[in-house]
């Protein structure tokens, strides 16, 4: 559009509208306004253009990307040391700033934050309160961020510590006494501490063998932080014990482990067939009874060979090493072993009482057996009076016995019958069961007179009896 001016305008001007008006075809798009107050004498003058255009640019476009290997250290006491791999990428961050979370909670770390950035890519976070953290770090670019992944979780203690400086020896026997220990106070980054006057208790840690813990529990630390333990004892063998060391603001420490082994033996212990019962038998099956060698906390001991003797109260008892196996009046304990077994067997109904005895150990508790009847095996008369008299009951009555082989009384009901040598009365009852293993015959009469009569009783497959001889006047 042409330029209008009002008066016409100088030479110079017009020139300057020209180059205007040119630029303005180029596509630069310019709207102007002269005011003009006074040039060459002139009075005001005023004058516009209006240019249009158009185009097409591109722009390079880059990304800010995150921090990665995010590794965080918890130091001594408060102190967590922090470090990653900075951001890669053509976008270079101006700095970093690190943040710690626990739980919901998140704080700033590290003294930075979004205005005060760490330039490096590590800083050591001090300060840091009792807990379990987790980290982040967030690259920052003028107004761009990108931040890290949550680093692992780091536990912050600033208790103290205690720390064992001697060990227990690796292996003690039971009831003596364990090395001397000692055990240090220490900052939690195993600096001594030298304060004395703390008390400090001593446990069993780990107890494999259900021991208990004898000896002074207790102990004080002396001027250098040190608390020691002596004279201390386990009773109960096992492997792996370990001692646990404890003080009120002090993080406990765990010794060593070690072992204990069993002392000498000092005794018999019966730890089966304390108890026998069964039926009369000339064999060994009752058992087994089972001997042990112990020392004096109970602890079986396989040191060395033991001989057992054996001994019961029945003249009539027997033993064996096994069930029915040969006779034998001692067992013996080997070497490696801790214990031996037994049998026993009774050929007489009752209680039998046995015992045990080895050359220096304490004899063990007795073990009562309890022996009854085997089973019905024969019958058994008393004794008949050597002049009964005729056609009267035989006075006492004649009494038949249901035995078992051994003789011991039974407890049979089966029937017995009487015969006789010499001439019953039909009147006479022959057959009468037993009652609580015994018959007997209240109603027996001889007729007439005779001399050398006997009876006979029979019952079955028992084995039969005959009485004594006896005349009838």
């Amino acid at each position: 559009m042409p330029a209008t001016s009002s008066p016409e305008a100088p030479q110079g001007l017009r020139r300057e509208l020209v180059v205007l008006k040119g630029a303005a075809r180029s596509g630069v798009a310019a709207a102007v306004v002269l005011l003009l107050g006074v040039l060459l004498g002139a009075g005001p003058a005023a004058a516009y253009w209006a240019a249009y255009g158009k185009g097409s640019a591109t722009a390079a476009v880059a990304t800010l990307l995150p921090p990665t290997n995010l590794v965080v250290t918890a130091g001594s006491g408060s102190t967590v040391a922090v470090s990653w791999t900075g951001s890669a990428g053509a976008v270079v961050p101006a700095g970093y700033y690190v943040t710690r979370t626990s739980g919901s909670t998140t704080t700033a770390a590290c003294g930075s934050s979004a205005s005060s950035l760490v330039t490096g890519t590590s800083c050591s976070d001090a300060s840091v309160p009792d807990g379990t953290f987790q980290y982040r770090v967030t690259a920052v670019y003028r107004s761009w961020t990108a931040a890290s992944g949550a680093s692992g979780a780091v536990t912050v203690s600033t208790l103290a510590k205690l720390a064992f400086t001697a060990q227990p020896s690796a292996s003690v026997t039971a009831g003596s006494a364990i090395s001397t220990l000692t055990v240090q106070l220490q900052t939690a980054g195993g600096v001594p501490l030298l304060t004395g006057g703390v008390q400090v208790a001593i446990g069993i840690g780990t107890n494999p063998g259900g021991g208990t813990l004898s000896g002074t529990l207790t102990a004080t630390t002396n001027p250098n932080g040190v608390a020691t333990f002596s004279g201390l004892s386990i009773d109960k063998a096992g492997a792996g014990y370990t001692l646990a060391a404890s003080s009120t603001g002090y993080s406990g420490a765990v010794s060593t482990g070690f072992s204990v082994s069993p002392a000498a033996a000092t005794k018999l212990v019966v730890t089966a067939g304390s108890s026998l019962a069964g039926t009369a038998s000339s064999a060994a099956l009752l058992g087994p009874v089972t001997l042990q060698r112990q020392d004096a906390y109970g602890n079986p001991v396989t040191a060395g060979t033991t001989a057992i003797s054996l001994a019961s109260s029945s003249a009539t008892g027997s033993f064996s090493a096994s069930a029915n196996g040969a006779k034998a009046t001692s067992v013996s304990i080997a070497a490696g072993a801790v214990s031996a077994s037994f049998f026993f067997g009774d050929t007489k109904a009752g209680t039998a009482t046995i015992t045990a005895a080895a050359t220096g150990l304490s004899s063990p508790a007795p073990v009562t057996a309890s022996i009854t009847a085997a089973a019905p095996g024969k019958l058994k008369f008393d004794a008949v009076p050597a002049s009964v008299p005729k056609n009267v009951s035989i006075t006492p009555p004649v009494t038949v016995h249901i035995l078992d082989a051994f003789g011991n009384a039974t407890d049979s009901t089966a029937a017995v019958a009487i015969q006789s040598t010499c001439t019953l009365k039909t009147t006479s009852t022959l057959t009468v069961p037993a009652v609580s293993g015994t018959a007997s015959f209240p109603d027996l009469q001889i007729a007439g007179k005779a001399t050398g009569c006997t009876l006979t009783a029979t019952s079955g497959t028992l084995a039969a009896d005959t009485s004594n001889a006896f005349n009838v006047e």
